[in-house]
């Protein structure tokens, strides 16, 4: 399968993320005690950019409406009505890669 370079592992901080610019958007890798999760960059809210958003390692929260999921499953906690939209990862030695899904 397929699959584009998206980071080294080391630049994502232990219990941080980043949001990444993709050929068609944003995806968001997160780290949560050194598992990697990878989820489309915005909020399925309002279409916001999650990049400013709050994280303490396992539950992000959109600084928009303060919407929250569990970084693990993507679902939503508290006031979110939807899930995260994965974005499927595969780690390959010290890389993060975004698996092709077209």
């Amino acid at each position: 399968m397929a699959s584009t370079f998206i980071c080294k592992k080391s630049d994502i901080p232990q219990d941080g993320f980043k949001v990444f610019d993709v050929a068609d958007g944003k995806v968001l890798i997160a780290n949560s005690d050194n598992a990697y999760y990878g989820y489309n960059g915005y909020c399925p809210h309002q279409e916001v950019c999650l990049a400013e958003g709050l994280y303490d390692g396992k539950v992000l929260t959109c600084h928009e409406h303060l919407w929250q999921w569990d970084i693990a499953s993507g679902e939503p906690q508290g006031l979110a009505e939807a899930p995260l939209v994965l974005r499927p990862i595969e780690q390959i030695n010290d890389e993060i890669r975004l698996i092709d899904t077209a």
